[in-house]
Formats: C-alpha cells, structure tokens, sequence
C-alpha cells in the first residue's frame, strides 16, 4: 500500500513485451511450431497444430497487406463459433496493426447489424455456419467490401474460402519466416474492438491496445497468478471464441504453448466426457458450469482424477459452490478470477500460493485497485464497501467512437469504475459481492441478488437460481426469485419463501414472489441477464391483471 488506501499489484516475474502483441505471439506460435496439437476439437477430435496456426496466419497476413488493408480506418471482423481456424484471421491482423472485431454467430440480424455497425469491418471472415447471417446483413452494411469462409476447402455461394483469397495474393512457396510483424507503439495501437455493455446502457465496442494483450501475456506466464505455464499441458476451453473472455484466455494460451481442447458450447455429458477422455488437468469455466459440477449426479459417472485445477469468472459465484466443487473433485481450493471486458479479463484472480475459495483474489502485475466511497469520491479501508475502480495501462482505452460513455466509465485521473461491488481484507484479498447496478433497493435498504442466489442454491432441491427486483410504488422494489429445480422433485412458492426467510433479515424477503423456470437466463461467460428475469415477472404481472 505505497498511497492510502490503494492496492497495488505484486511485483511481475517477467518485464512486459516491449512491442506489438502480434509480434510477441508470432515469436510464440514459431517457439512451440513443433508440438503437433495447438487445438483439438473435442467434437470431432480433429486437430491443428502449432506450425499450421504459425504458417497461415503469416501468409494470410501477408496475403492481407497485399489486398491493401491497412489504412486507417480498416477493421477485420472474424464471425464464427469455436473453430480450429478462428484464429488465424485474428493473428493475422494483430501482425499488422490492424483492430480486430468479433461478433456472435448466435445474434440475430437485427442484432449483428447494430453489432457491426458500431466497428464497421470492411473484410468480414466467417465460419460457413455464420455465412447465410453475413450475406444476409452484408447488403444493408456499405463499409463491409468482402467476405471470407474460413473453414472450407472450396468458395461457397460466390465467397471465397481462405485458401483462394490466398492464392490471389501469395504463392504455395511462401516462407513465414520471412515475413515480420509491424512494430508500432503498442500503447496507442487498437488490437482489438470488443462487445460489453459496458456498466450501464447498450452494447459498445471496446477498445484495448496491443499494451494490453502484453499485460496480459505477463500474467499468464506468472507462476502465482498464471493458470498453467507448462508447455503442452492440455486446457479445456468451453466459453466462445468472439467473446473477450474466450479470445483473452486462448491468445494467452498461445503464449506459453497449450493444449487447448475445444468444446463448441456446454454440454454436460460432452463436458465430462473429455475431462475424462483428453486427461484434462485444467478447467476454466463460468459459475454455471459450477453448480453442475457442485450438483449434478453425472459428475460422478465420469473419472474426473486428471483434474488438478478448476479455475471460475465471468460472474460471483457462492463459497458453498465453490466448497462443494472442491470437495466432490479433491481439491485443496477454487481458483477465482474477476475482470470486465473492459480491462482485458482478470485483473484479480486467486495466487496459487494462497487459495481462499470465495475470494475474488488480489490485484495482479502492473495493476492498482480501489474500494470507493460513491458518496464521498474516498477510498476506503480494508472491509469496507464500495465501487471497485482500476488503474493500469491493461484496461481500455475507451469505447470505441463513443466518448460520452468513455467518460462515463474511466475518470479524469484514470480511474476505471467498474460498477461491482467489493471490499478487501487486510492482507489485500477481494471480495467481489454484488453490481452496483443490480442492487434491489427495498426501502431504500440494499440488497445484493447474488448473495439471495447463493443461499437460495443450498436447497438440495434447487438447481439454479436467479433473483432480481421487481417494482413496488410504496417500497420501490421487492426481492423476486426465478427457480429450476432439481429433475424430479417439487417445491411450492411458498417453501422456497420460507427457505431463504430463515437464512436473512426481513429487508431480504422475497416479496415479490417466486417463479419455477426451465432455465436461468444467462450470457455465454455465466453472467445473469437480470433484464430477463424482469422481463419474466413482468410478463407474469401482466397474465395476472388480465384474468
């Protein structure tokens, strides 16, 4: 603590790459170009290789910079599940100082087309899955000139495949190790243009520097905070590709020359089943998969033994979970970690060295964080409450055309807010408890949804849980809660009621009623999409004054 009340990050192992990202993982994927398996889709157990990542993603560069991209306003976007060839494009462009967008297969086109409206991508490369979404909204978007299919062997519908867009600009003689990287400032150069909805409003583009890939690559390679920095130790990797936190974990798994197996999206089976199969000793995952594997009784059809690791993010996820998890698979603890797209993933995660399940973790390298007072601007001690802000040369540089909510989000003096809620112990330790934004306020008392969720997830009959606030004109919001229980039993509105009335003070109540679901509405890292849930017991008000 060199100024009051400000944490600081421990001193680095390593020194941060002093020059583009795109050069540092160039020199990555040729350091580890002889293990035969950089990523193996568990679905098919197809594989691509080191070299072949190295090879493609030069010569597409260079075929890149041959088309003429690189003026400055230039964008690729890369639409595409999990793939074995989502990457290339995307190293491809950091090569050459080019920003990369990513957008999800999944979107409508209403939604893709204000997506790509945002980063506007004149060279759009996508799976041929993505293709009929892209041909569809590419005649309304002018700034998006071509489009590429990146994993077929042939032009579909009148696209070229990767290879043909190749062949028009290099030849099969082309030699990676003659091509280099550009180098630039990589402070100021975009590497990548990110969806988040930032802490409040609609989706914007966030925009992280070549600084901050580099940041990031230093933690990774850390023996306390990095996940694991033995070259070829298998790493199941399950959150999507074009999500920040697939593309921030995998581009890091570059670096330090993993073996990533892929898994398109969570299926439980699926899920065990290559833990078992591949001998996976690492497993990142989002508090979802958590409670499946804290509940579900497919678990334990399954030899789980290889796992020696099982990291969580992308939402807060209970001690009991987190105590539950460990004991059921042997494990001395839960690693944590807690970031926002905005400040390139994990800016907190648990020190091998000091596993405290529950906790968010501590400050990583050339990071600092504060608790602040919203009240008061101050930052506060250790064990009090407040808004978790960050300050390190990592985080985004803002949002992407967008300096309304750029000043929104990060201070005069630099300070990120975050918009969650947390406190430290003495010793540094975080606790992350609640968004500020989502805190049900009953009677001008706060309550913290996540906190209900946790308690809620105890009940042997629940299997997952969503609480939110519902409105009320006399006490402004009243706690509500979206239950799925367990397959095969039952539970009344009123038990659950009961249930979660014995563990807290009245304020926490769930007045506003309980709804039995199917699922829980969530995001692709686990984060709860409370604005469904609303939506939920809005439409369920709406039946009620009906009849």
């Amino acid at each position: 603590m060199e100024e009051e009340n400000i944490m600081h990050g421990a001193e680095p192992r390593d020194l941060v790459h002093p020059g583009s990202a795109g050069t540092q993982l160039y020199r990555s994927l040729y350091k580890f170009s002889y293990f035969p398996e950089a990523i193996v889709d568990a679905h098919t157990h197809e594989v691509i290789s080191y070299a072949t990542i190295f090879n493609v993603s030069c010569r597409l560069a260079a075929s890149l910079e041959k088309y003429g991209l690189g003026k400055e306003d230039d964008v690729v976007g890369v639409c595409s599940e999990n793939n074995l060839n989502f990457f290339s494009p995307v190293l491809a462009a950091l090569y050459l100082g080019v920003p990369v967008a990513t957008s999800n297969d999944m979107y409508t086109d209403g939604e893709i087309s204000g997506h790509l409206n945002i980063s506007k991508p004149c060279i759009m490369f996508c799976s041929k899955k993505a293709l009929p979404l892209i041909l569809k909204v590419q005649k309304n978007l002018h700034f998006m000139k071509k489009v590429v299919v990146i994993d077929s062997m042939y032009d579909m519908n009148g696209v070229e495949c990767i290879n043909t867009f190749m062949n028009h600009y290099t030849d099969h003689t082309f030699d990676p190790l003659k091509f280099q990287p550009k180098e630039f400032d990589p402070l100021k150069k975009t590497a990548l243009i990110m969806s988040s909805s930032g802490t409040t409003g609609l989706p914007k583009g966030v925009v992280l520097s070549h600084r901050s890939l580099t940041i990031r690559f230093v933690h990774s390679r850390d023996p306390i905070y990095g996940t694991r920095t033995i070259p070829e130790t298998s790493i199941l990797s399950l959150v999507p590709f074009h999500h920040a936190f697939g593309m921030f974990t995998t581009l890091s798994y570059f670096v330090v020359g993993l073996r990533i197996v892929m898994l398109k999206k969570f299926e439980g089976e699926l899920f065990l089943k290559t833990i078992q199969h591949y001998k996976i000793p690492t497993i990142v995952v989002a508090p979802p998969v958590m409670v499946f594997l804290a509940k579900s009784p497919l678990v334990d059809k399954y030899d789980l033994s290889s796992l020696r690791e099982v990291a969580t993010g992308g939402a807060p996820i209970g001690k009991d979970v987190a105590h539950a998890v460990a004991k059921r698979l042997g494990l001395s603890g839960i690693l944590q970690g807690y970031g926002l797209t905005e400040t390139c993933c994990a800016v907190v995660i648990t020190p091998h060295d000091n596993l405290r399940t529950g906790s968010a973790g501590k400050v990583v390298p050339y990071v600092k964080a504060k608790i602040l007072d919203k009240a008061t601007g101050k930052a506060l001690g250790p064990n009090e409450r407040g808004e978790i802000c960050f300050k390190s040369e990592m985080l985004m540089k803002g949002y992407h055309n967008n300096p309304e909510a750029t000043r929104e989000t990060i201070d005069e003096d630099g300070w990120l807010h975050s918009g969650d809620i947390g406190y430290y112990e003495e010793d540094g330790t975080i606790y992350i408890v609640d968004r500020l934004k989502e805190l049900i306020k009953y009677k001008g008392y706060q309550v913290a949804p996540a906190e209900l969720e946790n308690l809620l997830l105890q009940h042997p009959d629940i299997a997952d849980a969503g609480v939110t606030g519902v409105p009320d004109g006399f006490a402004g919001q009243l706690p509500a809660a979206c239950i799925v229980l367990e397959p095969g039993k039952t539970l009344t509105e009123k038990e659950v009621v009961d249930f979660l009335a014995e563990r807290v003070t009245p304020t926490k109540y769930l007045r506003g009623g309980v709804i039995f679901v199917d699922r829980i509405p969530k995001g692709p890292t686990g984060k709860l999409m409370r604005q469904e849930l609303r939506a939920i017991f809005a439409a369920k008000k709406a039946q009620t004054s009906k009849l």
